[in-house]
């Protein structure tokens, strides 16, 4: 069953907004022609609206012939015939986007041979520029962030700690790397270092889902973050305390794992542990069963990862 949702934000009526969810559902055959709605109370309930106005919006789409309302037995999606028929709105609208999209690719100089090429790969992930990143950045930040990228985008990503940018090893990988990534906190250092190799750099923006779910629960509950190299404190203490602070007086802990006795203190007063994972293995052994452990595989904003997604699709200069 469908499930509507309101921003009472922005500056559609309750009305325009479930009228428009609902047409996308049926467009991308989500539901289809017959198919049960939520009932005029249970619309109310879920989006926490009087009944009187959920009733208002579901009688004026039944008077627009988009749902129908049997009494006992609740709301449906109209059963549409002729060329008023949900099939063909659906199919009248995949033709529309496939129009608009042809027209965009033409203005862009894009042939079709080679927009349908790219389509495809844009799809199948295959046939794409390979891409050699180096991430410089602390110790964790770097294994952290390279292993995400490996994962996400298949791509060759070597992890180079700071304190390791002047050996050997490091400068044979900036050498065959195509782009050097790394957070602001380190961009001045690392833009200097990828000037000296003739080769760009590309910030990695972290994912805010992360830092907005952990504060969520700082909110209400005793919240510590483990963390594997001190060195990588600065950077959570700023967003945590100083960017995001919560609006809380629980207790809310940033420890790296080797303070044996602060570890101790989260362990056995935390009600909920975030862990990196470069630590979840000791943090799990440590850490009794019941007490409750968190971990993220997703750090990287997906601004990031779909601007590395682009050059691997189009190049620096498609």
């Amino acid at each position: 069953m469908i499930k509507f949702n309101l921003d009472k934000e922005v500056g559609l009526t309750f009305y325009d907004q479930i009228k428009g969810q609902l047409l996308s559902a049926i467009y991308c055959g989500k539901i289809k022609e017959g198919d049960r709605l939520p009932s005029i109370r249970e619309l109310a309930e879920a989006l926490n609206i009087n009944y009187k106005t959920a009733r208002k919006v579901y009688l004026r789409l039944a008077d627009e012939n988009y749902i129908e309302i049997i009494k006992g037995s609740g709301a449906f999606l109209q059963k549409g015939s002729g060329e008023n028929s949900y099939e063909q709105m659906r199919r009248r609208a995949i033709f529309r986007l496939m129009g608009e999209v042809a027209q965009k690719a033409q203005k862009l100089g894009v042939p079709p041979r080679k927009f349908l090429e790219l389509l495809e790969s844009y799809f199948s992930g295959t046939h794409l520029n390979k891409l050699n990143l180096a991430v410089v950045d602390h110790e964790e930040e770097a294994f952290i962030f390279s292993r995400e990228l490996k994962m996400r985008l298949g791509a060759d990503v070597a992890s180079v700690s700071l304190n390791q940018i002047q050996t050997n090893g490091a400068n044979e990988l900036f050498q065959k790397s195509d782009y050097f990534l790394t957070t602001s906190w380190h961009m001045k250092e690392v833009r200097q270092l990828a000037e000296e190799y003739g080769k760009q750099v590309v910030e990695i923006k972290p994912s805010h889902e992360i830092y907005t779910e952990i504060l969520e629960a700082a909110r209400d509950r005793k919240v510590a973050i483990v963390i594997q190299d001190e060195q990588t404190m600065h950077a959570s203490w700023e967003i945590f305390m100083n960017i995001y602070h919560p609006s809380t007086e629980k207790q809310f802990w940033i420890a790296p794992i080797n303070r044996e006795e602060l570890i101790e203190k989260i362990i056995e007063e935390a009600e909920l542990i975030f862990v990196s994972p470069m630590c979840w293995d000791e943090m799990r052994k440590r850490a009794p069963a019941e007490k409750e452990l968190k971990t993220y595989e997703n750090f990287i904003s997906q601004e990031t990862i779909d601007y590395l997604k682009e050059l691997q699709l189009l190049g620096a200069t498609p």
